[in-house]
């Protein structure tokens, strides 16, 4: 119950800053701006002092709520707050249906989030495990690290779920750190469609936009990162357009813009090219209303929004001598080339990724599905125009073909045809309609929202699993989509297009192939420890064995070979590896720490304290398939001998020495 204490800090935080003379979700916002602020401050002091730990985190917590009831009751009235508080607008039977349908997909996430334990591939390698280095190490320091991702990647997402999994003893929670940005987006895009002039149907149709999205939903029972980093883009985007409004500059105002900026950075990097848009509207929005004076305002946006993230950059220039990206990404995600036909390359191949509408519709039986049709356009786009290979390593993730994307319900390859049709059709009825075209907020909205989708085409290849990074901007651009449809569609027609989207998108709340509710590998009658292997039945029973071995040795420090190629590989899951080993003696103190190739970024921090002080009783190897085999390891002067082996996973103990007589 104690996980709760962060949700006690939000509530108090909206009522402190809750004003009944305006929208209750601009109060939302600013609590969860403090919140995320809090959080990400409050973990890297913390873990520069290395109290990193049960005790600490609890007492912070408890403090924190402390001072936030006793400011909330000496500074407001609690009779006002109350009354103001439960004051709703009326709706009609439609709308109400509506909302109650948004309602129904928030409920159905939060119950998959909270009954589902994390499994996603991602989060096995890296999300989950760094979270269980940082509270066994009890702080945030670069570790020895088989996959680098662990370490060089934006640490928000996983600090909230860090906290959460300190407070609960368990990953119960660790899923709706995704689900809480998702509600929190669907409240944060229907403000900025408020905004940009759209009336209360419109603003339904923004927010039911939000919660159909089929990567959306999947994501939202996920330890992913993409939906909260939509989140502070979201209010990011907000913040910029509130500026804007104002005839003073207001500084509260332009510190949650630059709080939503450092947030969003200290997310994830895909962060960097979201909201470099939004600055330079900014940029453009100060110039023209304070000229030169602007500086101190954009000075003060960047200064804070880069302080969030200087202790993380810290910690990547000493290991990998870059404050934002190992090299070895270069080659997975940096584009080679720049020019003109690779960027309209890039954009035509992305959209391509959501052409499946026809199977979305569930109209194949009707319909001919056109995916293949539009793999082969795309493909005769570059041979006869273009003249560029869709495959061409230097625009294209190396070691993949280039394909289109079917319907999926896996959280990393998840499409979403009719919202993008909706979105494009959007554009057209903007283009075309003068009302929409003379909003000067909108258009600079939209042409906001288009430049980072082409700066996203522009800088990263296109991979598989880019239509993740897809998500924000499909959030971002339903006010957009709210405020068109509202524009030119009479209340009876706007509702019904928001009834289909919500009709629709049942299959990924019911079928999430990591998390599904229906079918024989429903999370409602599978075992929890079953459901982390959901995806990989085939080490299931390597991973339980070699935990119930290890319990049976006198034995704490394990170290953990996964693999031995210096470069990043995410092959091989990590977290199942904590989870089954502490789980059979949570009285026992385990230590885990990464045994690396000396080619190995990190490999350096293993000859510094404590790294280089840690005798190992056990080694657990695992290799993939393409790796060759493993019989021994030596490390220092001790040689480490196979003692059992199953599939891809080996342990391995210490040999021992005879005696010479």
């Amino acid at each position: 119950m104690l996980a709760i204490f962060p949700l006690i800090t939000l509530l108090l935080l909206f009522l402190i800053w809750y004003n009944p003379e305006q929208d209750w979700r601009i109060s939302y916002l600013s609590a969860v701006i403090i919140l995320g602020s809090l959080i990400a401050l409050s973990t890297e002091l913390l873990s520069l002092m290395n109290l990193i730990n049960y005790p600490i985190i609890i007492s912070f917590w408890i403090i924190t709520n402390l001072v936030l009831a006793g400011f909330y009751y000496r500074r407001v009235s609690k009779k006002q707050q109350l009354f103001s508080l439960f004051s709703f607008h009326k709706i009609t039977i439609l709308s109400g249906l509506i909302l109650g349908g948004i309602v129904v997909i928030i409920v159905l996430v939060g119950l998959v989030a909270v009954i589902a334990p994390p499994n996603n591939w991602d989060s096995m390698t890296y999300h989950m495990a760094r979270v269980m280095h940082w509270i066994q190490n009890q702080n945030l320091a670069h570790y020895p690290a088989y996959y680098s991702a662990q370490l060089v990647h934006p640490p928000l997402a996983e600090i909230g779920i860090m906290h959460l999994q300190i407070l609960s003893g368990g990953d119960r929670f660790a899923n709706l750190v995704q689900w809480f940005a998702m509600v929190s987006s669907l409240i944060g895009v229907s403000l900025i469609a408020k905004q940009l002039g759209a009336k209360q149907e419109g603003q339904l149709l923004t927010s039911a936009f939000c919660a159909t999205l089929p990567m959306g939903i999947l994501q939202g029972s996920s330890t992913q990162n993409d939906y909260v980093v939509a989140l502070f883009i979201v209010c990011l985007a907000y913040y910029t357009l509130t500026l804007m409004s104002h005839k003073v500059i207001s500084w509260p105002i332009i510190l949650a813009i630059a709080s939503s900026f450092g947030l969003a950075l200290y997310t994830k990097s895909s962060a960097y090219f979201l909201s470099f848009p939004f600055l330079v509207w900014l940029t453009l929005w100060l110039w023209k209303t304070k000229k030169w004076k602007a500086w101190r305002y954009l000075f003060a946006v960047l200064l804070i929004g880069f302080l969030f993230n200087i202790a993380h950059y810290s910690r990547n220039l000493e290991v990998f001598g870059s404050p934002i990206s190992a090299a070895e990404y270069s080659d997975e995600n940096q584009s080679d080339v720049y020019s003109l036909p690779t960027l309209i390359s890039t954009v035509i191949r992305h959209l391509s990724f959501h052409s499946d509408i026809i199977r979305y519709l569930h109209l194949e039986n009707v319909l001919t599905p056109i995916t293949g049709k539009v793999e082969k356009l795309v493909y005769i786009i570059h041979e006869h125009i273009l003249n560029i290979d869709p495959s061409d390593p230097r625009i294209t993730m190396p070691g993949w073909t280039f394909r289109v994307h079917g319907i999926s319900f896996n959280e990393d390859v998840a499409v979403n045809p009719l919202h993008l049709m909706l979105i494009l059709l959007a554009i057209l009825i903007f283009i075309f309609n003068k009302n929409l075209r003379t909003n000067r907020i909108s258009v600079n909205y939209l042409v906001t929202l288009i430049s980072s989708f082409l700066l996203f085409s522009l800088l990263l290849k296109v991979q598989p699993y880019s239509v993740r990074h897809h998500l924000s901007f499909f959030v971002l651009f339903s006010p957009f989509v709210g405020l068109c449809y509202s524009q030119i569609l009479k209340p009876i027609p706007l509702k019904i297009l928001t009834f289909i989207l919500i009709i629709t998108c049942l299959p990924w709340l019911f079928n999430n192939s990591s998390h599904p509710l229906v079918g024989e590998k429903s999370i409602l009658t599978m075992a929890r420890n079953d459901i982390y292997f959901i995806k990989r039945q085939q080490i299931k029973e390597s991973y339980n064995e070699v935990a119930q071995i290890i319990n049976q040795q006198e034995c704490s420090n394990i170290g953990l070979s996964l693999g031995w190629d210096p470069q990043y590989t995410g092959k091989i899951w990590e977290y199942p590896l904590w989870i089954l080993i502490s789980e059979i003696n949570p009285q026992k103190d385990y230590r885990f720490s990464h045994i690396v190739s000396p080619e190995n970024y990190s490999a350096k921090l293993m000859d510094k304290s404590p790294y280089n002080e840690l005798n190992y009783c056990a080694l657990i190897a695992i290799r993939s398939s393409k790796d060759e085999p493993i019989e021994e390891i030596k490390l220092k002067k001790q040689l480490f001998v196979e003692k059992w082996s199953k599939s891809s996973v080996k342990l391995l103990l210490p040999k021992k020495s005879r005696n010479r007589k």
